[in-house]
């Protein structure tokens, strides 16, 4: 079984979070469709449509001029700016709502771990509807709150990028706002602590071991920007290079026409799903690594080791 509290150096927080995957992945990942799925499918379907409304505009009347082709899509999109607007707001909530899933799944999901060697989707999800109430109240507050916040200090270390120093600046503050963020919640959601005083404590969680902290943190982001960006870009580069030797091929005054276009958005359409699905999937990679952090800090503080070691005790001895 993964051991969550345990005193941890910036390598074995990094480590152990693959590790924790290695081991426990699969259930992991099982409970995580099973609970998240229906909403993520939900969600690529209204993303599919509002592509195929903006694709259509594009495509409506293809190989006209510019501003013949312009005033097609200004057209098009007016004659169905209802379906649009339907669409956004209930893509916008479905994106809210899943975003708010996939938040809580992970602290859920540790915390009965903390408890337990083994348990279900069922357990699961009654987690998850206990804490409903805390997850929706910070997220609110936080909307008012520490997102602002965090947005005036990442704003400053953009303006200070012009002088050089806002670029170091920068490398640091994202990922400890973001893993001040998580460590709040996972504070927040886990005890019986009120928001202002789970801001405390993750604050003082993140001061507690600063550089391992947020360097694990920005390890992670930077490998999930990596492996998400890389196989989500593929089908595009396959349609750039689909045009490319379609021009190449032809007459270069001629365009390509509505068929190497359809093929092209196509495959746009496919990166869009695929950068939506894996940014939803390899988040949990870093919400895990939080959790890691979360329980390693808080072993640090309260030595929860040896405790868990004597009440394994009976279990070996059955």
């Amino acid at each position: 079984m993964f051991q969550l509290f345990k005193k941890r150096n910036f390598g074995e927080l990094v480590g152990d979070t693959f590790t924790f995957f290695k081991m426990h992945g699969k259930h992991y990942f099982r409970n995580y469709f099973i609970i998240n799925g229906g909403f993520l499918l939900v969600l690529l379907v209204l993303v599919y449509f509002l592509m195929k409304v903006f694709f259509e505009g594009l495509y409506s009347n293809f190989g006209g001029g510019t501003n013949t082709m312009n005033t097609n899509f200004d057209a098009y999109i007016s004659d169905n700016l209802t379906l649009v607007i339907i669409l956004g707001i209930f893509t916008a909530i479905c994106i809210l709502f899943l975003s708010l899933l996939s938040y809580a799944f992970p602290v859920a999901y540790l915390n009965l771990m903390e408890k337990k060697s083994d348990f279900t989707t069922d357990e699961i999800i009654t987690v998850i509807k206990s804490k409903l109430g805390k997850i929706v109240v910070f997220f609110i507050a936080s909307l008012f709150i520490l997102i602002p916040l965090m947005a005036i200090l990442i704003g400053l270390g953009f303006a200070l990028a012009f002088i050089l120093i806002g670029i170091p600046l920068l490398m640091i503050l994202i990922p400890a706002m973001m893993c001040w963020y998580s460590l709040s919640f996972y504070d927040y959601i886990s005890t019986d602590k009120g928001y202002f005083e789970a801001l405390g404590d993750g604050f003082s969680l993140l001061k507690q071991k600063f550089w391992p902290t947020v360097g694990s943190t920005a390890v992670m982001y930077l490998i999930m920007q990596i492996v998400v960006g890389f196989v989500s870009m593929i089908p595009y580069v396959i349609g750039m290079i689909s045009m490319f030797t379609t021009l190449e091929s032809q007459n270069p005054t001629a365009g390509f026409g509505g068929e190497q276009l359809s093929f092209f958005m196509l495959m746009m359409g496919i990166t869009m799903i695929l950068s939506i699905v894996m940014n939803f999937v390899f988040q949990n990679f870093i919400l895990v690594n939080q959790g890691i952090i979360y329980y390693s800090l808080r072993e640090e503080n309260e030595n929860n080791t040896p405790k868990s070691e004597i009440d394994l005790i009976g279990t070996y001895s059955e």
